[in-house]
């Protein structure tokens, strides 16, 4: 794979304020008038500066596609965002996402909504809440390593189990996270337990999680630096969050729209079973397993994430009036 080069520093373009005090701090990439933005949302324990391969790609023009605007931004609690004040779920972040889109895009322009891992799920709460958003503000989705609810179920639960099985191992994990939100001491050890050493991150859980197949130490060890940023009361906070996702029967949205899939076959984190569980709760959406991959793919794989944003917007032009004019008007400058 030929690597993307790094796009500039990030540029802060502006503060978004929640109603609980949250301030989100959102970048912004490439030409404002472009005719097509495409708004990223980063994962657990991430922040936008990962995307910077992905916009800088996305914001130079290329033979058949216009260049995009890009716009990222850092999850409440992650980067530069702070906290907020409000009991955190799921659904928080998809209220947090819908203002990010309407304070920070343009009303005339289709927006491409594109979401790693708990970033897929704040697109998949926004559509499931506000559902209007899809084929007007929103016009192309793209959902990278997600899953539609039983988040981490591919960790603790085998396919094979019987109901109360799972049951029982969805107690254990909503246990767990309890038990961690009360025990700042049990959260750091379990902070240091998944990282490993940062000699050897490579031995960690976390990241034979994460990665693929045969991983470089660096790209690990990198990936562990970042983590170990992160306070671990804030990780085990924002994993009890993830445990409320479940958008299953609600996206039909999502139907309205080009939608594609991505997820690695090496994923154990949203595994493969879950982004095929996710594909068939949206009419129409295109799934893409790609072999050797693990649940970091939009990082160790840019290019594949670029070229299904030009997918996206091919489908676009196509299905989608408005932004079909956008693009061949721009694409003809």
């Amino acid at each position: 794979m030929t690597a993307l080069a790094l796009a500039e520093p990030r540029r802060l373009a502006r503060s978004v304020t929640t109603d609980d005090g949250a301030e989100i701090a959102v970048y912004a990439h490439g030409d404002p008038d472009a005719p097509t933005t495409v708004l990223f949302c980063h994962g657990w324990t991430m922040s936008a500066q990962d995307w910077r391969p992905h916009i800088d790609a996305l914001t130079r023009p290329r033979q058949g596609f216009p260049a995009v605007r890009a716009v990222s931004y850092d999850q409440r609690g992650h980067g530069r965002s702070t906290r907020g004040g409000a009991p955190l779920d799921m659904a928080l972040l998809g209220r947090d996402l819908a203002r990010v889109l309407a304070e920070a895009t343009r009303d005339d322009a289709p927006v491409v909504v594109l979401g790693h891992s708990m970033g897929g799920m704040a697109i998949q709460q926004l559509a499931a809440r506000q559902p209007a958003l899809f084929g007007a503000r929103v016009t192309g989705v793209g959902l990278i390593s997600t899953c539609l609810n039983e988040v981490a179920e591919g960790l603790t639960v085998p396919v094979a189990r019987p109901g109360a099985a799972v049951r029982r191992l969805t107690r254990a994990r909503e246990r767990i996270a309890d038990g961690l939100l009360r025990s700042p001491r049990s959260a750091r050890t379990v902070h240091r337990l998944l990282t490993g050493p940062l000699s050897h991150p490579n031995t960690a859980p976390l990241w034979r999680a994460v990665f693929g197949a045969g991983p470089h130490t660096d790209s690990v060890r990198e990936g562990a630096r970042a983590f170990r940023d992160i306070p671990a009361m804030a990780i085990a906070e924002f994993y009890a969050a993830l445990t409320t996702h479940d958008c299953a029967g609600r996206l039909g949205a999502l139907g309205r729209v080009p939608t594609r899939i991505l997820v690695g076959a090496l994923d154990c984190v949203t595994p493969p079973a879950q982004a095929r569980r996710l594909t068939d709760d949206i009419p129409g959406a295109v799934l893409q397993t790609v072999p050797g991959q693990g649940h970091d793919l939009p990082y160790e794989r840019p290019v594949l994430v670029v070229e299904t944003v030009h997918a996206l917007l091919r489908e676009m032009s196509r299905t989608l009036p408005s932004a079909g004019l956008a693009l061949s008007t721009a694409a003809a400058r």
